[in-house]
């Protein structure tokens, strides 16, 4: 008889190997005629978060060795192409829109996808506090009736949790990827009211009114010469489905290639939950939501990351193989710089490898990418140039002048590194052809 370990395994590899048959192999012709792109208006499931972490780092690993055509040709160098990449161009994306890096004003990164309907007009009505992440936070109206998100700051860092969202949303934004408007908002500590009908979530689950000394107890701490500084986001327009799940999404190149992004900035928070799937009307479109793990923030910790972060997964079946076969004496490479640079900006260094990049939970989309996505995203950043990313950073209103710059060098430095790692050979060669045609032309002038 089989012993209860071995037919709890058994069990664990039959569904996987089911999962692997079922898989998304309709996808994405079941949402619409476009690959990558949903026509249709699809029924979400939300997943808990703790089942969506133990599916990517304990499930899926089991699943993984069933997908025999994936596997078949990983081993074979030739991985599955993406569905919508071709002659290097995305040519259709739920995520994606048509947006050339090379071409945006200064201007128009520092705004985004920001309108000047989209900036709120105080006073700031509270209506329910925030009750899912770590990140603390309310719900609120302003005077028009628009509804925001507004996240806080740790207390001893004012400027980490907010700068690293407002600036990471700007950057993405430049490279294509749809994401909500996210600003700065400073507010006098009158031009915060809390509705009669404020609700907050019980331990139990229910909604109980909000008590005005509950939220003095989370304002007073951070307010800074009479002002509160928070990060607001206006709530998406439209029909909110849900989370994408990005193993649904693993065959779209921006998607995948997001992992390059992510490096870029280091948003090491790439779980599903981080994304929302929005119905317009017209079509169901995907934005990138919640960096307040980008850049030397770590919303998890409400502080700084660490210097591993980025480097190894929270919990690393590789890493912690290796140390099991080593007998612990491997270790993992991580940040040589075991200390923030400033309580603002936190640790952020240019120290970067795109292909040994990790978030903190395994996404299933990075795992697909391969090289033809990674230099299809590298070109972008390519196209983008200092003037840019310093603009974007401008967004995060950082109080110390050298903070900014700071923080401007090292993306910069990051953007050039990618494109250097997965470019070199491609922009020599192009280099090469201009030098050539440049020789040809003197010799025709001297002719």
């Amino acid at each position: 008889m089989m012993p209860p370990v071995a037919r709890a395994m058994a069990a664990c590899l039959a569904a996987g190997a089911l999962a692997a048959t079922a898989g998304c192999a309709a996808w994405p012709r079941r949402y619409g005629s476009t690959s990558c792109c949903i026509e249709t208006k699809p029924a979400v499931r939300r997943q808990p978060v703790w089942w969506h972490l133990f599916d990517v780092t304990v499930l899926e690993p089991l699943e993984a060795p069933f997908h025999l055509m994936r596997v078949g040709r990983r081993i074979a160098g030739s991985p599955i192409r993406s569905l919508n990449l071709r002659d290097g161009r995305v040519t259709g994306s739920a995520f994606l829109e048509d947006r050339d890096p090379s071409r945006l004003t200064a201007e128009q990164v520092r705004w985004g996808p920001t309108r000047p309907e989209d900036l709120a007009v105080p006073p700031l009505t509270v209506t329910r506090l925030k009750d899912e992440g770590k990140t603390a936070g309310f719900f609120a109206t302003d005077s028009r009736g628009v509804r925001y998100l507004l996240k806080l700051d740790p207390v001893n860092a004012p400027e980490l949790l907010s700068g690293a969202e407002v600036v990471t949303s700007k950057l993405l934004h430049s490279l294509g990827y749809r994401v909500p408007s996210y600003e700065i908002i400073r507010l006098q500590a009158g031009e915060l009211l809390l509705a009669p009908n404020a609700t907050v979530k019980a331990p139990g689950g229910a909604n109980e009114p909000l008590a005005q000394e509950v939220l003095d107890r989370l304002i007073e701490p951070r307010l800074h010469d009479g002002r509160l500084r928070v990060s607001g986001t206006r709530l998406l327009e439209g029909d909110i489905l849900g989370p994408a799940s990005f193993k649904t999404f693993r065959d779209c190149a921006e998607v995948r290639a997001l992992k390059v992004a992510y490096a870029w900035v280091n948003d090491i928070d790439t779980k599903d939950h981080n994304s929302l799937l929005v119905w317009n009307g017209t079509e169901t479109v995907g934005y990138l939501i919640d960096f307040g793990t980008a850049l030397g923030a770590d919303a998890g910790l409400a502080g700084p990351k660490t210097p591993c972060a980025g480097w190894t997964n929270i919990v690393d079946m590789e890493e912690l193989s290796l140390e099991l076969v080593t007998l612990g004496f491997h270790r993992p490479v991580c940040d040589p710089q075991p200390q923030p640079v400033s309580s603002n900006i936190g640790l952020f260094t240019g120290n970067v490898n795109p292909d040994r990049w990790k978030p903190y939970a395994p996404n299933v989309a990075f795992k697909e990418m391969n090289q033809e996505d990674a230099r299809w995203i590298a070109r972008r950043l390519h196209q983008l140039l200092r003037p840019q990313i310093e603009a974007a950073v401008s967004a995060g209103q950082y109080s110390a002048a050298g903070e900014a710059a700071y923080l401007t060098d090292v993306l910069d430095a990051r953007r050039r590194a990618i494109v250097d790692h997965y470019l070199r050979e491609e922009l020599e060669e192009e280099q090469e052809a201009l030098e050539e045609e440049r020789e040809k032309r003197m010799k025709q002038d001297s002719t």
